[in-house]
């Protein structure tokens, strides 16, 4: 067999195989939308959306319909939220931009703030989808170092939002 040929093969059976993802409805009993989450992720639906935490444990990522008239309200209970799993934000350091996620109006709004372990990030999409009384929020949090060597999960993630009605 010639070294060509042997590189070759051993290129393809070296090769990374493409990360396995599950997509889950949100919620799943009358989804509003639907999320891949990799599998090496370990997600799980709970009652309303779905969550996962990156394999390194550095960056939580949550997506749930919430029901809620407007973006505001469904922010307030966001920031609840975050306060529950003892994540305090820093007002002062919030960034906010209207987004579209695969051709859906959003609000994606960007802040610091302390969790257990320390300095974390937060970034919460609010997304419009088809329904006329809930909202889709893809919640994230973690280190800025797990957010950048998660990156790439997270985009996708993110990009793979879908409205179902």
């Amino acid at each position: 067999m010639s070294r060509l040929a042997a590189a070759l093969i051993a290129t393809i059976l070296l090769a990374p195989i493409g990360a396995s993802a599950k997509t889950f409805p949100i919620p799943s009993d009358d989804p509003i939308a639907t999320v891949s989450i990799p599998d090496t992720w370990e997600p799980h639906d709970y009652d309303g959306g779905v969550e996962a935490t990156s394999t390194d444990g550095a960056v939580y990522v949550a997506a749930e319909a919430v029901k809620a008239k407007d973006a505001g309200e469904a922010a307030g209970e966001a920031v609840v939220w975050f306060a529950k799993q003892g994540v305090t934000i820093d007002e002062k350091s919030l960034k906010t931009q209207d987004v579209k996620v695969n051709g859906m109006p959003g609000f994606d709004m960007t802040m610091t703030g302390k969790d257990k372990d320390g300095p974390t990030t937060v970034d919460m999409t609010l997304v419009k989808t088809n329904s006329d009384s809930h909202l889709l929020i893809l919640y994230f949090w973690g280190t800025e170092k797990g957010a950048n060597d998660n990156a790439k999960d997270l985009k996708a993630i993110a990009d793979s939002l879908q409205p179902t009605k």
